[in-house]
């Protein structure tokens, strides 16, 4: 069946990617969790840990493990929030920053190195039917709710 040959090979590239990702990664010997965690520190710098957890889809245990861990790799540093002590933020350090401007530097190229040798058409083609695929991906996870 096509459709299925078609579905393996998005499979097999989306795990290459995440491939290609994991070895930049690795090199800080940090996660996809902790590098998501630093990201949304950065999208959203007045959440609470709480709300980062939520967002994660983290318990409150997992989230205090992996903020300990860039806290100990001085990614990150916790500071107290001036209307209430007891409350501390996360913010992103200097070592952290950089290392998220080294990751998405590289990840750019790599995604540029990926497509080498094809058009623009044929890149926005390719980006109209992943469009239609994850489209209906959304109707198909929307009606199983």
């Amino acid at each position: 069946m096509l459709e299925l040959d078609v579905a393996i090979k998005l499979k097999e590239t989306h795990q290459k990617i995440t491939q290609v990702m994991q070895l930049k990664i690795d090199e800080y010997g940090l996660t996809f969790g902790h590098l998501r965690l630093m990201m949304l520190i950065d999208m959203f710098p007045n959440a609470s840990q709480k709300q980062l957890a939520e967002k994660m889809r983290f318990t409150q245990g997992a989230m205090s493990m992996v903020v300990k861990k860039l806290l100990n790799l001085s990614m990150l540093e916790q500071v107290a929030q001036e209307s209430d002590m007891r409350h501390k933020r996360l913010i992103i350090t200097d070592k952290g920053r950089a290392m998220i401007d080294e990751y998405t530097d590289h990840i750019n190229k790599k995604y540029k190195d990926m497509f080498i040798g094809f058009s623009s058409e044929e890149l926005y083609e390719i980006y109209d039917y992943l469009t239609r695929i994850n489209d209906n991906l959304g109707r198909i996870i929307s009606s199983n709710d």
